[in-house]
């Protein structure tokens, strides 16, 4: 799948859900939404800054990437707009900023053909922090319209690379004199922007529960985000001299698979749908699982 291909079928679900709220806005709402995510990175693709003549015994420089709850966690915040067709179908479009962060760890080692106590070692841990703004668009399967609701939601995301960057904290261990030191190295922080792929794009999914309120509904929401292009722009892999030279760092071809928790809170842009007894709108803010009381009780009150 191409990005072109990836666009264009983003602005059809786009023009499809603009399309259904222009005709059905009784079940829209509207809310924020934020928290935490954490990331977990697929190579596909390893690269590095050194090119062995001879290949070393134990290669150190190879990287260790972080598991996924190892990594330090970032955040998310941003916009949800859910419209749905009935008390189970719906549709959910969640536009939002997310920093993502990663890191992985390796090491160089340096020895002198002269001395064999002569040794050097440089302990690297990389964090990258990738910016991005998400427009993930999900189909809405709930159960039901009760107070309390479960859900799932299905779809897919493109991301757009706001801003990146990384920082390598080194500890550097030398033996020299028979003793071994260790010294605390830069804490350096590069902007990437440029090694980046501007877009981003794959599957989605979503589960959570949801509080409707009389005013508002509330939601605790877990999704999953499985990327299916690498980040890296690979025609500018080598081209950051600042970076490679420092700590030695060029970027893998990867994928990100993001984890997010987040609280959602929604409400409607309707007022109450049901009719009084003299025919006006009902004025209350309601959310759908009042809807049916509402309408139930205008029809009470017309056959009286």
């Amino acid at each position: 799948m191409t990005t072109s291909v990836s666009i264009k079928a983003f602005i059809v679900f786009c023009t499809l859900y603009v399309s259904a709220f222009q005709l059905h806005a009784q079940r829209f709402l509207i809310g924020v939404k934020g928290g935490a995510n954490f990331t977990q990175t697929t190579v596909t693709n390893s690269f590095s800054a050194f090119q062995y003549t001879t290949p070393p015994i134990e290669d150190l420089s190879e990287k260790s990437y972080m598991s996924v709850f190892k990594n330090t966690p970032g955040t998310h915040f941003g916009l949800s707009a859910t419209f749905e067709f009935n008390s189970i179908l719906g549709l959910s479009f969640e536009p939002a900023y997310a920093q993502y962060r990663f890191g992985y760890k390796n090491a160089y080692r340096w020895e002198s053909t002269e001395l064999l106590d002569q040794v050097i070692t440089i302990d690297y841990e990389h964090q990258h922090r990738v910016s991005y703004v998400e427009l993930p668009l999900f189909i809405r399967f709930s159960a039901g319209s009760g107070r309390i609701a479960p859900y799932v939601q299905g779809g897919g995301f493109i991301n757009l690379v706001h801003n990146a960057s990384k920082s390598a904290a080194a500890t550097i261990t030398d033996q020299a004199g028979g003793s071994t030191e260790a010294l605390t190295g830069d804490n350096n922080d590069v902007a990437i922007d440029h090694l980046m792929n501007r877009y981003y794009y794959g599957l989605a999914g979503s589960a959570g529960i949801a509080f409707n309120l009389p005013y508002m509904r509330v939601a605790l929401d877990f999704s999953y985000r499985r990327g299916f292009n690498t980040i890296t722009d690979t025609n500018a892999r080598f081209t950051d001299v600042r970076s490679s030279n420092i700590s030695f760092d060029v970027m893998d071809d990867m994928q990100l698979n993001n984890m997010q928790f987040s609280l959602v809170l929604h409400f409607p842009v309707n007022f109450g749908m049901g009719a009084t007894g003299n025919g006006k709108k009902n004025k209350r803010y309601v959310v759908p699982y009042d809807l049916r009381r509402f309408k139930d009780g205008s029809k009470r009150k017309r056959r009286n």
